[in-house]
């Protein structure tokens, strides 16, 4: 049974992602009509560059924000804390931004271009780490908030400069910088981080403390690159830019459930740690999270006749034939959010560095099967060597978790749901309109009959916020 803590967390985030990713969903018939294949594909190999310069450039800095804030009771070393981390933040984006038009001038043409990914990079990074400090000040309602009010920016301007404007690209990028800009200025009006940005709070000590902890993530989020990003540089090397832009378009579907999964993720770490703090672990976190794995093998399943049905609509357009893609990338997403369920635990008992090995392994997993069959079977290489290093990773960690607290999940329903999954998508892909609407209601029934506890909870809990 889920706690009452975490089905609080959960809620408040669920609440404010629904609410701001309900736009997001609707950039997808955006992209679709108004942005051609290889511009989406140039906007998204830069999005997947920025994945992983990010990280690295600021040391997963913000793990280690909501690590030694959120669980710090001193308020001297809070204080120490936030002040150190958020000068280092500021300082690595000077170098960021410098670098990037070094860079620019140096080895590329486009100068205003290369400037618009800096400052895109530049409040990206810093959006993330503010959102961080919500978190980690317990702001958890500023941290909704303030998606929210970024994602209904970024979509006015994506509507504004790219569809009547027509400014391609270069609109992306500026719809981008404003959404995550509006995202840090917000929290900043609210939770005041510059007041703690004095030198006298700064410590060396603590900066190495924090990024001790947090540059292990780096290689972790490195490895998770590797995995979600690393065929579509080799799609785009392989194949064309034409088949990025195919490959990123059926990916925004799996971007859907894995944005669900990260809500999820956010309240189960802070579950986690507290957890780890106080009561420690018990039976109740495992049945947790075989609950939330339940739960997202039932959302898949009602996604892949929604998906067929929506590219019914699209049909005339250049990513019609990316549905052969989109439903079995949904695999994918639930087995990463699963693995970072579980890697949770490493991170509440300081044990981070398995975080890393798992990652590697699902990453080394990805990309073998990735670069080994992509001359053979297309894009589809890159689609079975995601979900293979999901599914690699995810087993890895629950095996380590078995060493240090007692874990054991009750595999034979997920093995049967996900055997499901795999019929109904291949009897959908095969069907007309008409037979992937009759099987959605169909679901619809069954999952409903399967999980009426849970739709009377969710319904209690949205009824309970407003």
């Amino acid at each position: 049974m889920l706690g009452s803590s975490f089905n609080k967390k959960v809620g408040i985030y669920f609440i404010g992602m629904l609410s701001s990713k309900v736009l997001s969903v609707l950039l997808i018939p955006i992209y679709a009509f108004y942005v051609s294949a290889d511009v989406l594909g140039y906007y998204d190999y830069t999005l997947t560059i920025m994945s992983i310069l990010i990280p690295c450039i600021y040391i997963a800095i913000w793990e280690a924000v909501l690590r030694f804030i959120l669980s710090e009771k001193d308020e001297i070393e809070k204080k120490t804390a936030i002040a150190t981390s958020a000068i280092f933040s500021l300082f690595m984006t000077c170098i960021l931004i410098i670098g990037i038009v070094i860079y620019g001038n140096l080895f590329m043409d486009e100068t205003r271009v290369m400037l618009s990914i800096a400052i895109m990079f530049a409040s990206y990074g810093l959006a993330n780490i503010w959102q961080y400090f919500a978190r980690a000040f317990e702001e958890n309602r500023v941290y909704v908030y303030a998606g929210i009010i970024g994602t209904i920016i970024n979509f006015i301007l994506v509507v504004l400069l790219v569809c009547i404007f027509k400014l391609g690209i270069q609109g992306l990028f500026i719809s981008y910088i404003f959404g995550q800009a509006s995202i840090l200025i917000f929290i900043e009006s609210k939770i005041n981080v510059w007041q703690y940005i004095k030198m006298k709070y700064f410590k060396i000590d603590m900066l190495k403390r924090m990024l001790m902890f947090s540059a292990p993530l780096v290689l972790n989020l490195t490895s998770i690159w590797l995995m979600s990003a690393f065929g579509r540089f080799i799609i785009t090397k392989k194949i064309s830019m034409d088949a990025n832009g195919l490959f990123s378009f059926a990916s925004k579907f799996s971007l859907i459930v894995t944005m669900i999964g990260s809500v999820v993720t956010m309240a189960i770490i802070e579950e986690a740690i507290t957890s780890a703090k106080t009561k420690g672990f018990n039976s109740n976190f495992t049945r947790t999270i075989e609950s939330i794995f339940k739960i997202f093998q039932s959302i898949i399943l009602i996604a892949v006749p929604l998906i067929v049905i929506f590219y019914n609509i699209i049909h005339k357009t250049d990513y019609y034939t990316s549905m052969q893609y989109a439903p079995w990338l949904l695999l994918y997403a639930v087995a990463t959010t699963m693995s970072s369920n579980l890697g949770s635990v490493f991170q509440a008992i300081n044990k981070t560095k398995y975080q890393f090995t798992t990652t590697v392994m699902g990453a080394l997993v990805t990309v073998a099967l990735s670069y080994g069959l992509i001359s053979i079977i297309g894009i589809y290489a890159v689609i079975i060597g995601q979900i293979m290093g999901g599914i690699v990773m995810m087993l890895m960690r629950y095996r380590l978790i078995n060493k240090y607290i007692d874990f054991k999940m009750k595999w034979m329903p997920i093995v049967g749901m996900t055997a499901l999954f795999l019929g109904i998508t291949v009897v959908c892909l095969n069907s007309n309109l008409v037979i992937n609407i009759i099987i959605l209601l169909l679901i619809m029934v069954f999952l409903g009959y399967q999980n009426w506890n849970y739709v009377k909870q969710g319904y209690r809990l949205i009824r309970n916020r407003f």
